[in-house]
């Protein structure tokens, strides 16, 4: 009769866990990075001002991302295919090494991606206002005389 422990997979975890973040995109993005022609990506900061603190734009072509920070409550681990060693209580010439998984790393934080609207995008330029553009706009052109 068979066991729920009939296969064991063992389990570590690295005494050195590395640092990683996981970045959640989103699906439009994400399938123009798995298109034939992907886009180039670069990351570049926003123009803080007093009011409010500059943030991480990532830009993909003519869309730009806020990129946001966000808690976990419980964490991601990474896992890494690995096998098992010899301890001192085993005999090292008869030991056969079983498969097993090893965290690497456990992710409490990942980062978001939320699309900037045109009119609220940081990077573009500013538009100045210009006298006769501003006043030009209550202004109404003559009728032509017949």
């Amino acid at each position: 009769m068979a066991t729920q422990y009939a296969f064991e997979v063992p389990f570590s975890a690295s005494q050195k866990q590395q640092a990683m973040k996981l970045l959640e995109l989103p699906p439009e993005l994400l399938s123009l990075l798995e298109s034939e022609d992907p886009p180039t990506l670069t990351i570049k900061s926003s123009e803080g001002s007093a009011g409010s603190p500059a943030y991480a734009i990532l830009s993909s072509g003519d869309k730009n991302y806020q990129i946001r920070q966000k808690n976990t409550s419980n964490p991601i681990m990474v896992l890494q295919p690995s096998s098992t060693f010899p301890t001192e209580l085993d005999d090292p010439e008869n030991f056969i090494p079983k498969a097993s998984m090893t965290s690497i790393a456990a992710i409490e934080e990942t980062l978001e991606l939320s699309l900037i609207k045109p009119e609220e995008n940081p990077t573009a330029p500013k538009k100045v206002n210009i006298w006769h553009e501003k006043f030009a706009k209550g202004r109404t052109k003559p009728k032509p005389k017949d």
